[in-house]
């Protein structure tokens, strides 16, 4: 009898001819072979759909190709997860490259694991030739550090089909940290977290023109909004996390944008104003952590 399939990897694109095949070849060189992959085109308008197509027919194993035409991250991930027929859903980036021998480690895990509904691991942060970091993945105070440092981005880990069905799935509205407003409600499931590995499984390059976009002057009112989605998870208690981060991003932030951000915040914060003046400061010199050094002060 045939071995049910385990896991899904999801693998959305919009215009990433020029990058798709390093991922895709990341894909076809796993040391196993037996999960299903599905790749998203997000409305395109170069020669991804074609290049998926031909890949798809060349491999030895199964893979759909589908098309989504709501634009966005969320939206093209959202699709794929639908389609899936597995208990478990990987979401990998156009851009990124898995180690070869990262989803065999997933299904010893799910194996070893059996009560886990979310698996995660490190990955390496590719900033550019010279700039290369270490993105970890941790499984105490996973809210903080998933909304803080970032913990639950979509590399970072792979979840059982019903923990992500009962949080919602991705929120197409979201266009900005979708990923970590996904981590937020997957964490308040409160499910059975296994870190895999301490060794990356995961090169992950950051690209100007990602199709999840980042912190930028032009989008600091999507990313206010992504924050107040988080913080409606997280409950009125968790207000204060929100609001540091909101300082976070006022400090890092130039321009008209970020002081304004500032000066709501300080006026809307209930308490905790002397922390968050002290965080927008030490952050708008250039100082670095303030989120980790104020939790080891037990401030936040």
């Amino acid at each position: 009898m045939k071995k049910e399939k385990q896991i899904s990897v999801v693998v959305p694109a919009y215009n990433r001819e020029h990058l798709l095949p390093r991922a895709l070849a990341s894909i076809a060189a796993q040391t196993v072979h037996d999960f299903d992959v599905i790749l998203v085109d997000n409305n395109s308008t170069d020669g991804t759909l074609a290049l998926m197509e031909r890949w798809a027919a060349e491999q030895p194993f199964d893979v759909r190709v589908l098309s989504e035409r709501r634009q966005g991250a969320a939206a093209a991930r959202q699709c794929g997860a639908e389609a899936a027929r597995t208990p478990w859903l990987r979401f990998f980036d156009s851009d990124d490259v898995l180690v070869p021998d990262h989803i065999e480690n997933i299904l010893k895990a799910i194996e070893q694991n059996p009560e886990a509904g979310l698996i995660g691991w490190p990955i390496k942060l590719i900033l550019s030739p010279t700039d290369c970091r270490t993105g970890d993945f941790v499984t105490e105070d996973m809210q903080y550090r998933s909304l803080m440092n970032g913990i639950m981005g979509t590399e970072r880990w792979c979840v059982r089909r019903d923990v992500f069905t009962r949080a919602g799935g991705w929120c197409l509205e979201a266009g900005v940290w979708d990923d970590i407003e996904l981590g937020a409600r997957m964490l308040a499931q409160k499910p059975a977290v296994v870190k895999l590995c301490d060794a990356p499984q995961v090169d992950a390059y950051l690209q100007p023109d990602s199709i999840t976009q980042g912190e930028t002057a032009a989008n600091i009112a999507a990313i206010d909004r992504a924050l107040s989605r988080i913080e409606a998870t997280l409950g009125p208690d968790k207000a204060h996390w929100t609001a540091l981060k909101r300082m976070i991003v006022a400090a890092t932030t130039p321009g008209d944008g970020g002081e304004e951000l500032r000066r709501r915040v300080l006026a809307e914060a209930p308490s905790h104003r002397a922390v968050l003046r002290f965080a927008y400061a030490y952050t708008r010199r250039g100082g670095r952590g303030i989120a980790r050094i104020l939790r080891l002060l037990r401030l936040v």
